[in-house]
Formats: structure tokens, C-alpha cells, sequence
């Protein structure tokens, strides 16, 4: 009898019926991509969906399965949970995140040329003797990359595809982090529209538009500052608008000095010589407010001309007010940086240079950004003068989608979209600039 007791325990729970489980397909995605979650033990009908801890769309629902598209997180593998009711059930998806998405890396043994089906091909093949496998690198031209990987290997049991990963030396991009990809996979790059970047001048490495030299007094703005802060400011604003054209105009010299009285001629030039939709990017500043510069920005607001300003790097220094950003004029907009808050959970918080105020109005990365450097490469970027590209980047975008949007339109529409952050509206305004949904 005692034996029958002793087992009983086991018994019941051989009986006890599996928890709740999912499989994904694909394993791996990009951020805006579709994943099915396969369910087992709970159903899909009322289903939410949460990645890395952030809520996604869902785009299905069916009893034994949901599909859902995956949401702004940084890429690396990410927990799942498919939560319905009381019951709850898990598992990881490889998030892709800066990679490219038109490449893709094929290990397969030693020797063996690759059989690739339609939407592959072949642009190298190296047999690594030494590591004991052969590596193809493919193009892709198609538009689901965690697919695709999916697909290569279920060719053959012998296939290991990974994404092209884009490393860096550290930085970050900021592009990304304000979900500027999500907005270009729904066609806003920034297209038919031009951003001045009143500046150091701009590199000839980044394709630009006929601008002016206020400083030489030619027609050549080239970037003589040393590690190119034009240039920098250029690129990332192409990191958000990759299809805007960039007007530069060099009004600060090999010393960094931006003389006010260069600043306003190129307000006044960009204004005159305005063709279709502008955006004014002004990555500099002072203490001393300019009443002329003030003027030349008010004509060109009232041209329909948003302007992009950084909110300054004195934060550290008491925060004195941070010139043209703290003029109250509606369309332009002071941009405060952000950098990223210590721990493992992702999350922005004030950088401590940034200059607070209640002329604040956004805030976006600025630190130890990911930029070009003049004659090619990339180099870190930190500063105000940094997150600033990133809001002129947007601001393209919005008027891509609607050229009639007045500067004090996209400036709410921005501050409507922006990501609230528990921090004084002074450091980091209405929040951080966020792509993800609109424009």
C-alpha cells in the first residue's frame, strides 16, 4: 500500500498537462517586420504581444496563433511573452538591428558553392581553410530579411545564415535610436526636400547641393574645421532624410568662430535663394542674443521655413540662455541632447552638458554619436549640435508628407509624437524625438 502512496505523486504529475509554449517564425527580425508566434496552450483571440518589454501591433489573431510586427527595440535577442488573460506564454526572438538589409552571410562546408533561390545572389565566396567552413556573401533583394534567413537555411541542414551586421568603434546611432528606420520603410526619406546646414562648411564626401561660402566669400563651403562639425551635423541629418538634399552654407571658420553677423547672411541667403520646401539646421549659438538674427529668422519662418537650433552645451556651467535657441518665435525649435542611462534596460536621460530652459522644446541623442568625418570614415560626435540634425531630419520628413505644414505645424506635430521622459520639461521639453509612428 505504502508503494502506492509513494507513486501517486508521480503519477499525477506525468497527468499534469504541459504550460503554455510558443515557437516564432522567423526566429529573427527586423524591427517593423512580421513574426508568427505558434501557440500551444493558450490561445491567440485576446492576445497581446510584448518584446524586450514593449508592447508590439498585432496583425492577427487566431486561436492557435498571432502574428505581430516587431517594435522599436535594440537589436540582440529580446524575451517574448504572448499574454492572454491569466496565462502567459514565452520565448526569444533574435531582434536584427543595425545591419544591412539587402546583405546577408552564408556559412556552408568547405567547397561547396552555394544553390541560392530567386531574390540571392552570389557576390563572394571565400573557403576559410582555416576556420574549416566557406563564407558567401549574398545580396538580397527582397523585404523580409528574418525571412529570408529563415528560408537559406531550409535549403540544406549544412546552411548557417547570419545578417551582415554593421559594427561600429562604439557610437551610436542616433538615427536608430530615434526610429528613423520605421519611418523610411514607410517611404518618408526626406524626399524633394532641402536642409540648409548653416555650418563649418560640408565635406564633398556627402553628396550636397550648390551652397555658399560666407566666410571666404565663394561658392565652395568646404568643411575646414578639423574633424568636421558641418560635416557631422550633414550626415546625420541624411541618417534621418536620407533623400533630402543638403544646402550648405559656411558661416564659421577653421576655429570654430560663427560671427553673428555671417549667420545672419546666410539666413537671409537661404531665404532668397528658397526652392520648394526648406528646413534651417543652426547647430551653434552664443550668450549674446542678435536682434538682427532674430529678424532674419523671423522672415524665414514666415516663409515657411522650420528651424532646427541646438539648445547649447552649458549645462554644466549653470545654463546661461543659449542663443538664437532661446528666441520665442513658433516654428523654431531648441533642441536639447540626450545620452543613454546606465544599466541594461534601454533608456535615454538628460546629458548633463545639455543647457536646460524653458525654451526647451525636444530632445534627442547627442552622445557619442556615430558621424562622418571629412575625406570619408566615421568618428563620435557629441553635443547639442548633434542631437539638433537628427529634429531637421524630421522636420524633412513632415513636409515630405505634407509641403503645405506651416514651421509652427511641424514643430507640434514633433513635440505630439515626441517619447515623454521622466525628467523637467527645461531638460528635455516635450520628450525625445520618436519616428516610430509618424510622420
Amino acid at each position: 500500500m505504502r508503494k502506492v502512496w509513494f507513486l501517486l505523486p508521480l503519477l499525477l504529475l506525468a497527468c499534469t498537462p504541459p504550460g503554455p509554449s510558443l515557437s516564432l517564425s522567423p526566429s529573427r527580425a527586423l524591427v517593423g517586420e512580421e513574426v508568427e508566434a505558434r501557440l500551444r496552450g493558450i490561445t491567440g483571440l485576446e492576445a497581446q504581444v510584448f518584446v524586450g518589454g514593449v508592447e508590439a501591433e498585432v496583425t492577427l489573431r487566431v486561436e492557435e496563433r498571432v502574428r505581430f510586427r516587431v517594435p522599436a527595440v535594440p537589436g540582440g535577442p529580446k524575451p517574448v511573452r504572448v499574454v492572454a488573460g491569466n496565462r502567459e506564454a514565452r520565448g526569444e526572438l533574435g531582434v536584427l538591428g543595425t545591419v544591412d538589409p539587402n546583405r546577408i552571410l552564408l556559412r556552408l562546408p568547405l567547397g561547396r558553392d552555394p544553390k541560392l533561390p530567386p531574390g540571392f545572389t552570389l557576390i563572394r565566396k571565400d573557403d576559410l581553410s582555416g576556420c574549416g567552413f566557406a563564407l558567401a556573401e549574398l545580396g538580397y533583394s527582397g523585404e523580409a530579411l528574418g525571412k529570408a534567413l529563415e528560408e537559406l537555411e531550409a535549403l540544406d541542414p549544412s546552411y548557417k545564415a547570419d545578417p551582415e551586421s554593421l559594427w561600429s568603434l562604439g557610437g551610436i546611432s542616433g538615427g536608430e535610436a530615434v526610429g528613423a528606420p520605421l519611418a523610411h520603410q514607410r517611404g518618408r526619406t526626406g524626399q524633394g526636400v532641402k536642409v540648409a546646414v548653416l555650418d563649418t562648411g560640408v565635406d564633398a564626401t556627402i553628396p550636397q547641393l550648390p551652397g555658399y561660402d560666407f566666410v571666404e566669400e565663394d561658392t565652395t563651403p568646404q568643411d575646414a574645421f578639423p574633424g568636421g562639425h558641418g560635416t557631422g551635423v550633414a550626415g546625420l541629418v541624411k541618417e534621418v532624410a536620407p533623400d533630402a538634399g543638403i544646402i550648405p552654407v559656411r558661416v564659421c571658420d577653421e576655429n570654430g568662430v560663427c560671427r553673428a553677423s555671417r549667420v545672419v547672411r546666410g539666413v537671409c541667403w537661404v531665404v532668397q535663394n528658397r526652392h520648394g520646401s526648406t528646413v534651417l539646421n543652426l547647430s551653434l549659438g552664443g550668450d549674446t542674443p542678435v536682434e538682427a538674427l532674430n529678424l532674419a529668422l523671423q522672415a524665414a519662418l514666415s516663409q515657411g521655413i522650420p528651424v532646427a537650433v541646438a539648445a547649447g552645451n552649458q549645462g554644466n556651467q549653470g545654463s546661461p540662455a543659449h542663443y538664437p535657441a532661446a528666441f520665442d518665435l513658433l516654428g523654431l525649435v531648441a533642441v536639447g541632447a540626450l545620452e543613454a542611462a546606465p544599466g541594461t534596460l534601454p533608456g535615454w536621460q538628460p546629458a548633463p552638458y545639455s543647457t536646460q530652459g524653458t525654451y526647451v522644446d525636444i530632445s534627442a541623442p547627442g552622445t557619442n554619436l556615430n558621424c562622418p568625418l571629412p575625406g570619408g570614415g566615421t568618428g563620435s560626435c557629441t553635443g547639442t549640435s548633434f542631437a539638433t540634425p537628427l529634429v531637421a531630419g524630421a522636420m524633412a520628413l513632415w513636409l515630405q508628407v505634407d509641403p503645405s505644414l506651416t514651421p509652427a505645424q511641424v514643430q507640434q506635430r514633433l513635440a505630439q509624437d515626441a517619447k515623454p521622459l521622466p525628467y523637467p520639461l527645461q531638460a528635455v521639453g516635450a520628450g525625445m524625438l520618436d519616428l516610430s509612428q509618424r510622420p
